[in-house]
């Protein structure tokens, strides 16, 4: 159980913080997608995008 005190900081740094926030759940909803939903052509499609943001990044 959390308690109040925990809480209102977790809220203080999600206000504090909204860009790693929203990083945090874009991260959290890819990773759902990938476990849960997407099917063998979704997945496909997806590896073939991050090769190409990894090629991206590496230059």
């Amino acid at each position: 159980m959390v308690t109040q005190a925990q809480m209102r900081a977790t809220r203080r740094y999600a206000k504090r913080h909204p860009e790693k926030n929203r990083l945090y759940q874009y991260r959290s909803n890819a990773r759902t997608f990938i476990k849960h939903y997407a099917n063998k052509d979704d997945l496909t499609k997806l590896i073939a995008l991050a090769q190409e943001q990894k090629a991206k990044l590496s230059d």
